[in-house]
């Protein structure tokens, strides 16, 4: 290259690395625009995150706490169940009862206490009385009658006074499955306070979680405008160090070209100074630069 080509391209390194660090300056202040909105989106973020992570813990203690008194529900429920089993096993064995009962007193006829003043009558009669042979065989048959029918009355008692102690614990059994029932009833009440606890919970958590995806999002928006920036900046800074190198380069040559053109512009001002005393303004100026020529 020419001394000219050289100062030429070295003008224009020097433009390219001006325009280059004017873009690198620009893009680091868009770059610190956006990083000031970082920081506020990021905390913004963090803080639903948090709120996020408060709402599953809140969420966690609900869930448990109505699935615990679920569970107590469905202790109750079955312990209620078993209850009303027995109810209806004492029941099915007191209908049994009651209808032997009834046809033993379809028999009888009459109350146990009637039916032994009459048998005692009887007896008395057949015993104690002068009657005639077919009187006492008729009294005989009536005793016999009516001792039949007072076993068949002492039975029907007897059950009946085991039907009053059955239906006693099928009243306190009942007792109990609504006393059960009850507990259900408040336990459910709680349940069901939980739950919509809960379903607020979730509502919360959810809006939570959606604004804090929203301030995610907008931060991912803003690393794809600075990632590019930075990297343009990384790349322009590696583009600015070659061109400095280049252009150091350059100047050396245009130094070390200066050098030997004033060395040859030397030698032949002296030349001409020696041979003709004459010289040029410019032949002069090169012999005093050198210290070749002096007036003192």
């Amino acid at each position: 290259m020419t001394e000219r080509d050289l100062k030429n391209h070295i003008e224009l390194l020097k433009r390219q690395i001006s325009g280059l660090n004017s873009e690198i300056r620009k893009s680091i202040g868009e770059i610190k625009l956006h990083r000031e909105s970082l920081k506020t989106l990021r905390e913004k973020r963090d803080e639903l995150n948090a709120a996020v992570r408060e709402c599953l813990s809140r969420a966690e203690v609900c869930r448990k706490a109505r699935d615990d008194i679920n569970q107590k529900i469905a202790d109750l429920k079955k312990l209620r169940d078993d209850t009303q089993n027995q109810i209806n096993q004492y029941r099915n064995r007191a209908n049994q009862m009651k209808e032997r009962r009834d046809k033993l007193n379809a028999i009888a006829r009459m109350h146990t206490t009637s039916l032994e003043k009459a048998y005692a009558h009887e007896l008395y009669v057949f015993i104690h009385a002068d009657i005639p042979l077919k009187h006492e065989i008729d009294a005989y048959e009536r005793l016999k009658n009516i001792g039949e029918r007072l076993n068949m009355s002492r039975e029907a008692d007897a059950i009946h006074s085991e039907l009053i102690t059955i239906y006693k614990q099928i009243r306190e059994l009942r007792t109990t499955a609504d006393d059960i029932h009850q507990v259900i009833q408040g336990l459910a009440d709680e349940s069901q306070h939980y739950h919509d606890e809960l379903l607020g919970i979730y509502k919360e958590l959810d809006a939570a979680r959606k604004e804090a995806n929203s301030y995610h999002a907008r931060l991912k928006d803003k690393y794809h405008i600075i990632d590019p920036l930075s990297k343009s900046i990384d790349a322009h800074k590696a583009s600015v160090a070659n061109m400095r190198k280049e252009l150091s380069e350059c100047l050396d040559a245009l130094k070390e070209r200066q050098q030997q053109t004033d060395t040859e512009d030397r030698k032949i001002a002296l030349e001409k100074f020696k041979t003709s005393g004459r010289m040029s303004l410019e032949d002069l100026r090169v012999l005093m630069e050198h210290n070749d020529i002096s007036f003192d």
